[in-house]
Formats: structure tokens, C-alpha cells, sequence
């Protein structure tokens, strides 16, 4: 039994084999961890040990050693990749179905039959060279591809990671290389007059009415694209005007109600001709007017059908460079300009605080519902003072905005 400084108790067994140069050298081989193993079990496992040596002339450290290896070259990427879909999966991670559409695109072509143990710096080079010179060619790839290729670094690196982590590689082969990616962070959002175009032009143009609403409820509830297209119709509270996402649905994990304002609540009435029957509020249908009878089949609305749907219609609409996130910063931004507390802002766009204590994460469990709704309710009053209006020309300053919200007692 081997006992450690601080009182760790391990039965370990110690025997001798011959060297390359037949040299006599010790080897330890743990058998288990007390009390989880006590004497007696311990006893009989070194007798089984015992006899593997000295009967039968094995080196037990060796063999386990080579077992390792063998199972290092039994994995190739494409066959890890599952591994860690399925890890994934049991994790709940938000991720994972872009994740599979870049491992399907970028990674596989370039090292899918490779083993995990051969991929090499070189291999990563590749993969990110193949994504910039495709970008090239695609006349929307944000910053040059640069973007995708920093997400797909994350993703690989990420994979590889679990690979580190079961003892399958010695070195991650994303660490070892310059990533030629560039952050994809924005700023835009829509002045007030491109809100009025946006609201009073979108539907006029050959969007299907179910992915242009599910647009404009990004924007009145300033929740993720991803949220709104998977949201369920069992996570709407008729009762209570409320959407409820349940942890495995959010990004941070974590509980998110949101107060839902007129706006939201008509959008909501209005698609349902073309959704009713399905799971999904805002089901994948094409359908330019509601079918005689609803499909029950529907799936939500698709990663691409949104984003394409702004790009196709951006000279229409007179709105340059926007994108579906743009809507939700939109929103977040004007309801702090007027005056409502950048907190309430935060609460609403479901943005985690950093808090990493006991007392927040588990013993707070109030839902801010107020301050929610508050939020919402500042954001359907300013929405009522700009696209009611008849022409842009007729929307308010912003400080003429303060004023209104101020006498509205909102805040």
C-alpha cells in the first residue's frame, strides 16, 4: 500500500522484468484506491496479477501501454466524430447541428480517413485554405470566410479535445497552427427608419409569410433566430402572454421566460393558419396563404431560411448590410437609449452576468419576470411610435422618443 502526504491510500503491485539490455527494472502497476477497494479484493486482484508475471512471463505495465496504442490507431476522425456527436448530444450543447454541418464540409473531405493520431498542423492548414479559397466564391462569406474559419477551428479544436481527453492523441493539431480567422462580432442595427422599412415592406415581398414573421418576432421579442425557430407551441402561456425556454433550449442553460408584448402575441394569431397543427410555431412552410388543412409534419424553420430571406430582399428593402442577429441588438439598444436601465436589457436578452457563486446560480431562482415584461412593454410602445407611422418622414427623434416614453410613465 502506497499512503500519500495527505493520507491517500492506494495497493499498488511492484515487480521486476528485464530490460532491452537485460537490465533488471521495477515496474508499479495500480490495483485500486482504499476504501473503495478493500484488503481482500485488493489481495485477490494481486494474485490474479501475480500469476500473469510470474507464471506466464508478462509485463503488465507494457501490455497496457501497447493496448493504448493499438486503441489510438483504431479510431479514424470521421469514426471519433460520431463519438463526439454522441457526447454531445448527452451534454445538451446548443452547438452540435452546425457543428456536424462543418465536420460534414470541411473537416471529413480533408482528414476523415485519417487516424486521429496522424492528423497533423498541416492537415488543419488545409482545412482552413479549402474554406477561404470556397469563400472567394461566395459573394455573402463574411469577412472573406475569415468568420467560418474561426468557427470551424472551434469546433475541430474542440474535437480534438475530447480526443486529448481519452488519451487517443498526445497533442491537439488546431493548437499548433496560426488560425487565419477573424472574429464575427457586429455592431449594426436599424435606425429608426429602416424599422419602419422593415416592418411596413417585408411582408409586401415574395418572403413566405411564416419565415417573415418569424423575422419580425426576432425582432419584438429580441430573442435569438435559433430560439424562434424552434420554439414550441407547448412552451407558449396563453395564460400568462409569456414564452417559457426551458434550460436544454437556451444558450447559457438556463430557464428563460419571456414577457410577451402585443406585438408578439399578434404575430403569433396570425401564423397559426399555417402552423396550428404542427409542434413548431414557426414550422418550415413555402406556403404563400394558409392551406385548408394545416401540415402536423411541419419542421422548424431551417438555419439558412431567414439570413437568406434579409439578403434576397435587402435592395427592396433599401436596408443595407443587416442580418437576423442585427434585430435582436436592435431591439436591446433603443429600450436603453430611452431611459430603461441596460440591466433590464440583459435580463430580456437572457445575457449571463458572469456570476460563477453559489448564491447566484443556485439559490436565486427569480425569474425577473418584471423587469422582463417592463422591458417589453418599453419596447411595444416605442415600435407603437415608429411603424404606425404613415411615412418615415412622420417617426420621431430619439429625443423627442425620450420625452414620449418619460410622460408614458414606462420607466
Amino acid at each position: 500500500m502506497r499512503v500519500t502526504s495527505s493520507g491517500i491510500k492506494t495497493f499498488v503491485f511492484k515487480y521486476m522484468v528485464n530490460s532491452n539490455s537485460d537490465k533488471r527494472i521495477s515496474r508499479w502497476l495500480t490495483i485500486g484506491q482504499y476504501p473503495e477497494w478493500n484488503i481482500r479484493r485488493a489481495r485477490r486482484e494481486y494474485d490474479l496479477l501475480y500469476e500473469q508475471v510470474h507464471d506466464y512471463g508478462r509485463d503488465l505495465v507494457a501490455d497496457k501501454k501497447a493496448e493504448e496504442e493499438k486503441k489510438k490507431s483504431t479510431y479514424t476522425v470521421s469514426a471519433f466524430i460520431d463519438v463526439y456527436i454522441e457526447y454531445a448530444n448527452l451534454k445538451g450543447k446548443a452547438s452540435i447541428k452546425e457543428e456536424v454541418r462543418v465536420f460534414n464540409l470541411d473537416v471529413i473531405p480533408i482528414m476523415g480517413n485519417k487516424n486521429l493520431n496522424e492528423v497533423t498542423a498541416d492537415d488543419i492548414d488545409k482545412m482552413q485554405s479549402r474554406i477561404l479559397k470556397r469563400a472567394k466564391k461566395t459573394i455573402n462569406a463574411s469577412r472573406s470566410g475569415k468568420v467560418a474559419v474561426k468557427n470551424s477551428l472551434a469546433y475541430t479544436r474542440q474535437l480534438f479535445n475530447l480526443a486529448k481527453k481519452k488519451r487517443l492523441i498526445e497533442n491537439n493539431p488546431v493548437m499548433e497552427i496560426e488560425s487565419l480567422g477573424a472574429s464575427g462580432s457586429r455592431s449594426r442595427i436599424l435606425s429608426f427608419e429602416e424599422i419602419w422599412k422593415f416592418w411596413n415592406r417585408f411582408e409586401m415581398l415574395s418572403v413566405p409569410p411564416v419565415t417573415a414573421k418569424a423575422l419580425k418576432f426576432a425582432l419584438v421579442t429580441m430573442q435569438r433566430s435559433v430560439e424562434v425557430r424552434n420554439m414550441h407551441h407547448g412552451a407558449f402561456k396563453p395564460n400568462e402572454n409569456v414564452w417559457q425556454m426551458e434550460m436544454h433550449e437556451t444558450k447559457n442553460k438556463t430557464m428563460h421566460r419571456v414577457p410577451l408584448n402585443r406585438y408578439a402575441l399578434e404575430i403569433i394569431e396570425e401564423v397559426a393558419p399555417y402552423t396550428s397543427a404542427s409542434p413548431y410555431i414557426f414550422g418550415a412552410t413555402r406556403a404563400m396563404s394558409p392551406p385548408k388543412k394545416p401540415n402536423p409534419e411541419l419542421i422548424p424553420l431551417g438555419i439558412t431560411a431567414m439570413p437568406q430571406a434579409i439578403r434576397k430582399n435587402r435592395k427592396a428593402l433599401d436596408i443595407a448590410d443587416f442580418c437576423p442577429h442585427d434585430l435582436r441588438r436592435t431591439g436591446a439598444t433603443w429600450i436603453t437609449a430611452v431611459g430603461l436601465p441596460k440591466l433590464y436589457a440583459r435580463l430580456i436578452l437572457n445575457h449571463s452576468d458572469g456570476e460563477r457563486d453559489v448564491t447566484g446560480e443556485v439559490y436565486i431562482q427569480y425569474s425577473y419576470d418584471f423587469e422582463k415584461r417592463r422591458a417589453a412593454q418599453v419596447w411595444e410602445f416605442i415600435l407603437d411610435q415608429i411603424v404606425t407611422c404613415e411615412t418615415p418622414k412622420d417617426i420621431p427623434t430619439l429625443e423627442e422618443l425620450r420625452v414620449r416614453v418619460q410622460e408614458s410613465g414606462l420607466l
